[in-house]
């Protein structure tokens, strides 16, 4: 048998990494959004109580205070289903703010009039997909607070390079 190649080991792990993520409910995955957000240096007061939520589930800062823009107001849909323009709009309703940023994240990615509308609105409405969020994941895993980090943990693997 040939041995794998490090892009088939990858791809193993990025599956492995969908499946584990797929079987959260959504508020577990709310919260690994909230240290994903505090990985990336942003501060979480507000993460959304199980129940309505008014239509925002995060809201981030810079600042502990929230004084230094942007503001950041998430909205997170946890399932298979496309997220479409209405909902989008939704959240863009909902940035009211100079300084506010919306950002949408679904694990079932965006119809094309749901990025087109993200992509051409006057407020700042950022799209992240599920294999934006593995990426942004890996990339601040480091930064995380082991607390945080045990919510996705990723243990390193060293390969010889050659």
């Amino acid at each position: 048998a040939s041995a794998a190649t490090i892009d088939e080991y990858e791809e193993i792990a990025i599956e492995g990494l969908k499946a584990y993520v797929d079987a959260l409910n959504p508020y577990e995955f709310q919260d690994l959004i909230a240290a994903l957000l505090r990985g990336m240096g942003y501060y979480t007061p507000f993460v959304a109580p199980k129940g309505k939520d008014g239509g925002l589930d995060i809201i981030a800062y810079r600042d502990p205070l929230g004084t230094i823009s942007p503001r950041i107001q998430v909205q997170i849909k946890h399932r298979e289903s496309a997220a479409a323009v209405q909902e989008i709009r939704q959240l863009m309703g909902l940035l009211q703010k100079d300084g506010d940023v919306g950002i949408f994240i679904s694990t079932g990615g965006f119809t094309t009039d749901a990025k087109m509308t993200a992509r051409t609105s006057y407020v700042h409405v950022e799209l992240i997909d599920f294999d934006r969020f593995i990426n942004l994941w890996q990339e601040f895993y480091d930064k995380l607070p082991d607390e945080d980090k045990n919510k996705l943990p990723l243990p390193p693997i060293y390969f010889l390079g050659k």
